[in-house]
């Protein structure tokens, strides 16, 4: 074989060898793009936080999840179904929604998000407002808002989703993130079976919060579930209060900016905008209960009328009706908006503040509290009704 067709061979050598290696890169490349193509899938498909609970078309969406990204990608796909909001913390979620949309004679939907803040409230206000075109808000709160007025930095489910207010390639990374994050997470919640998972899973097409399992737990020993869940840390927290530790009031100030702006919003929209404090069973009122908040309650009245179930009432004294310790149940929550829109009324329960009620109505809570401090230091406790009493609202 002469030198020519020497090197003629190499060359074809070299180009079947070529060959090979670039089919075998693309084969490698395929196999990839397949694996990262399932990787995706699976976490789409799964959805562990509940981040694709709108695209992939399910009617619930898990309680302790991204919520706040679920309801607002909810609404935004379904704007034209609804035209009120119920804007609150994970409280507000029992309020029905039927039961306001009959009063109000607008379409509800309960916009609940779990740890809600005021700026959560203000945040999610504004994109109801000029995504929905909500017509009507009611803004609950809870009381211990004055805690934080953010809880953005402490997971990534409290944060402000994209669809917000993000731009597209912030869009594109966050369904990127949650497309390819960690899939050990996917089969661990895989593996907690069915029963496990509806355990906490709430209507998406609602917004409202499903207690269905802790009802089933209250039914099989309800003072077994009270002492577990209502009751847990009672002692404790009548103790800090009554001892005087002053609780923390950090937000306060954000917090009525906040509600200042929110209103604002409102009156330049033509939203209507209705304010309720939420009933507080006694073991979570020593979080807030200071002359501080007095002046916080005196400040937030100035802005608008509101609502007030918290407080030392005697339905706040009694633990069967609430789910657990920050957690009123259905029958209150109904009881509650019956007595807003003027069908019920039980004597003592809910007080309508105003700029001329609201020093009566501080100057008979702190009279109250003196009492009550009176009772603590002489047997040590505080009395708590049961369903007998006529505090039980079930």
């Amino acid at each position: 074989m002469n030198l020519r067709s020497k090197i003629h061979m190499a060359r074809m050598k070299r180009e079947v060898n070529m060959s090979r290696s670039k089919r075998w890169l693309a084969l490698f490349l395929a196999l990839v793009a397949v694996g990262i193509g399932l990787f995706m899938a699976v976490n789409f498909t799964v959805d562990p936080t509940g981040y694709f609970t709108v695209e992939r078309g399910a009617d619930s969406v898990g309680a302790n999840g991204y919520t706040r990204a679920a309801k607002c990608k909810y609404i935004k796909k379904n704007s034209d179904q609804y035209n009120a909001v119920v804007l609150g913390g994970s409280k507000a979620g029992v309020l029905s929604t039927k039961l306001l949309s009959q009063y109000s004679g607008k379409s509800y939907y309960n916009f609940y998000v779990a740890y809600g803040c005021f700026s959560d409230f203000l945040t999610y206000a504004r994109y109801l407002v000029n995504t929905a075109g909500v017509e009507e808000i009611t803004l609950h709160l809870s009381s211990i808002e004055v805690q934080k007025y953010s809880r953005a930095d402490e997971n990534e489910i409290y944060e402000v989703p994209a669809v917000v207010n993000g731009s597209l390639p912030e869009l594109i990374l966050e369904n990127l993130n949650y497309l390819c994050r960690d899939i050990t997470a996917s089969i661990d919640y895989i593996r907690t079976g069915n029963e496990e998972l509806e355990r906490g899973l709430d209507s998406i097409v609602t917004g409202e919060r499903n207690y269905s399992y802790p009802y089933s737990l209250m039914e099989e020993d309800r003072e077994a579930y009270n002492d577990k869940y209502v009751l847990v840390r009672y002692e404790k927290r009548l103790k800090a209060m009554f001892d005087k530790t002053e609780p923390t009031l950090a937000a306060a100030e954000d917090n009525i900016a906040a509600m200042k702006k929110i209103k604002k919003l409102c009156d330049k929209n033509g939203v209507k905008l209705n304010v309720v404090i939420g009933p507080t069973f006694m073991s979570e009122i020593p979080l807030f209960e200071c002359e501080a908040y007095y002046d916080y309650l005196r400040e937030l009245v100035q802005i608008t009328d509101m609502w007030d179930f918290s407080g030392f009432i005697p339905e706040n004294r009694n633990p069967y009706n609430f789910v657990n310790e920050g957690h009123y149940d259905n029958a209150v929550a109904d009881l509650m908006v019956n007595t807003m829109y003027g069908k019920e009324q039980k004597e003592g329960f809910g007080t309508l503040l105003t700029k001329d009620n609201i020093e009566e109505y501080l100057a008979a809570r702190q009279a109250e509290y003196d009492r009550l401090k009176k009772e603590y230091k002489e047997n040590g406790t505080l009395e708590l009704y049961d369903m007998d009493h006529e505090s039980y609202i079930g």
